[in-house]
């Protein structure tokens, strides 16, 4: 499997190119994409897409035809706009979703999405990416959502190291 970024300056191909990326949204977001982020993405340009907090990736793996499309993933505002991730089920259970999102996570260095809570593949997926819930929300439908962010690394200078003491005043 192959992760790579999406950017075309040819605006006839672009738009082809996001007409066939919002298909398969469709067909295969099991019904879960946000109808928000998918208006974000189809009117997304090539020229947003240098603009910070905004990614487009694409997983595609060698088929007889040449490479096919696995699995898509647009971020926009870090993940606070839009946050979405869609596998084809043939690639589903092989962690082609979190390697989507551990991608953008690198890519962008900072993430946060909104996951419903009836929705254990996608939770797994960005747990096994490195978010953490922080809250429980109300989701664009009513349903019990969780807010997940990327965590900031710790710093190594104020993790205590080996056999440094851990209580600095012993009584």
């Amino acid at each position: 499997m192959q992760i790579s970024s999406i950017y075309d300056s040819n605006p006839e191909r672009w738009k082809a190119r996001i007409a066939g990326l919002l298909d398969f949204l469709r067909e295969y977001g099991d019904r879960r994409i946000t109808l928000r982020g998918c208006r974000l993405l189809a009117r997304l340009t090539p020229e947003q897409l240098a603009a910070p907090g905004v990614s487009l990736l694409v997983a595609t793996v060698r088929g007889q035809n040449g490479r096919q499309l696995a699995g898509v993933s647009f971020v926009s505002g870090y993940g606070k706009e839009a946050c979405l991730v869609a596998v084809h089920p043939l690639y589903r259970g092989r962690h082609t979703g979190t390697a989507l999102l551990s991608a953008q996570l690198q890519r962008l260095g900072r993430l946060e999405c909104q996951v419903a809570c009836d929705n254990p593949a996608s939770l797994k997926m960005c747990f096994n990416s490195g978010l953490a819930a922080v809250e429980l929300i109300s989701g664009p439908t009513g349903k019990p959502t969780l807010l997940l962010r990327s965590q900031p690394e710790r710093s190594a200078a104020i993790l205590p190291q080996e056999g440094e003491l851990l209580c600095q005043n012993p009584s």
